[in-house]
Formats: structure tokens, sequence, C-alpha cells
């Protein structure tokens, strides 16, 4: 049995407050087809005044983390399912004008984290990611990419690599030696690691790692929790992997070193970015 795609158990969560139960199939190549998320609405929240983060989990900066899956052509995204997923390469375009005639400066994870341990910033940095690891990242964001010489980190699932509509391993090694795209785990098959043992949940963190290290040729120091689930027996596997830290699919927190594990990120859609506080 095909194990199930990254968004085809978005109804099943809908419908039942509780994770599935059932154990997924480990070491299983799919060809998943994708099907929407709810329409994004997500923007940056003020930070809490209750929470002196500075405090509590510094040194601490505001860096919005954009998260996004596809970027391709509507009708593309409508025929698979994946419209609410999806910025189209025009808007995709947009967005990083905007970004840039705004005067922010687009870094990568690894100089965020670095920068919040040197205490060395820019005044308005933001940070690119894109998640699964879809094929018109390669098609669509890349040459954006390169064209304004922006950076990006893209989560990789390590078993749908070569997979319909995913990236193979040549593109993925092609755009990690251009110094613009970081690559990122995103588990071996993209289950829900809460639902898992121990021993199943380094399976997919630490398998994967592997893999994707060995192919690229480097240390993959960044982790993306499928469907957002995060507890702590994770946390301690992505601390025994030696991860530098993980990003979730919230916002309302700014990036703090005391919380590797917590970055929090924006998800994207279709629209102007200054609807989401930008």
């Amino acid at each position: 049995m095909l194990p199930k795609s990254p968004e085809s158990l978005v109804s099943e969560i809908s419908s039942s407050p509780i994770f599935p139960t059932s154990e997924p199939e480990l070491f299983v190549t799919p060809f998943p087809t994708a099907t929407p998320f709810p329409t994004p609405t997500v923007s940056f929240t003020p930070t809490p005044t209750s929470i002196d983060w500075e405090k509590t989990y510094g040194p601490c900066r505001r860096v919005p983390i954009l998260m996004y899956h596809h970027v391709m052509e509507a009708k593309q995204a409508e025929a698979i399912g994946a419209t609410n997923l999806n910025v189209p390469p025009e808007k995709f375009r947009e967005q990083m004008d905007y970004l840039l005639q705004k005067g922010y400066q687009v870094i990568s994870l690894e100089e965020m984290y670095e920068g919040l341990k040197n205490k060395e910033i820019p005044v308005k940095p933001i940070v690119l990611t894109f998640d699964d690891g879809y094929r018109d990242f390669y098609d669509y964001v890349y040459p954006i990419l390169r064209e304004k010489n922006l950076k990006a980190t893209v989560f990789i699932i390590s078993q749908f690599v070569g997979g319909e509509r995913y990236l193979t391993w040549s593109q993925i090694q092609e755009m990690s030696k251009s110094g613009l795209v970081s690559v990122g785990n995103h588990t071996l098959n993209h289950p829900y690691l809460t639902s898992l043992r121990i021993e199943e949940i380094r399976n997919q963190i630490i398998s994967a790692n592997n893999i994707i290290s060995e192919k690229v040729g480097q240390r993959i120091r960044f982790f993306a929790y499928p469907y957002g689930a995060v507890n702590s027996l994770i946390e301690e596997v992505l601390k025994e992997g030696d991860f530098w830290g993980a990003v979730v699919t919230t916002s309302g927190s700014p990036q703090c070193l005391g919380l590797p594990f917590r970055f929090s990120r924006i998800r994207i859609g279709a629209a102007s970015l200054s609807r989401y506080g930008l």
C-alpha cells in the first residue's frame, strides 16, 4: 500500500482532532496527488506583551520566515487540486520585487541562525522556505532566485525525490551548488511524527538526513515538521542529530536562539505580501 501524500490527509484532520494511529509504511517511493489546504490567511501577529522573549529565550529577533509550497501556473495547480497551496509565478515575482522595494534583505536559514548567535542580523531580514520539494520549484522559483540573487531553503521528502511532480536529485544538486538554495530535511515520506514510536521518528529524521547529506554532499542543518506536528520527543531526536533548528507552520513569535526547534513561519498565498504584515 502506498503511503498517503503530504496533502491528502488534510481533510481527515478537519473532521477529527486526533492524529491517525495507523503506522505508515516506510521506505516506499510514492507518487502522490495533491489536494488543497484551506486558503492561507495567516499573517504575522505582534509578539504578546505577556512574554519577555528576549529574557526567557533570547537572543531574539523578528525575522519573518515565509512558507511556500507550489509555485506554478494557475491552470496547472487547478488540474492537480493544489490551488490553495499555489502562488502563480507572476505573483511570486511580484512578491519578490515587493520585498526588494521595501528594503528587505533575503538571507538563508543558516545566516539567520548564525546572526542570532553573533547578534549580527541585517536591519530588515527575511527568509524564504519551500516545503515538500516540488519540481515547480526548479521550473519557476529557481530562475527568479538566480535573476534577483535571492536565497531560499527547500525542504525535501527524501523518498519522494524523482517522483511525479517532485524534484530529481540532479536538480537538487545543481541548485545546492549555486549557493542560492539550501536543502532541508522533511523526513523520509512525510508522516505524522507525533503518532510514531521513537525508533520510527529516528528513522524518519536521521535516515532521511543521511540520504540527503550523501546526495547533496554537505551536512543538512534544518528540518521542517510534516503538517507542523511537533513535540518534545521529536525535538530530542533533532538534538541527537545535531540539527541547528527546525521550522513550524505557525507565526506569532520572534525567532529566538533559545527556541531553535520552534522557528515560526508565515504561510504565504497568492496575495500581496502587505496582507501578511510585511
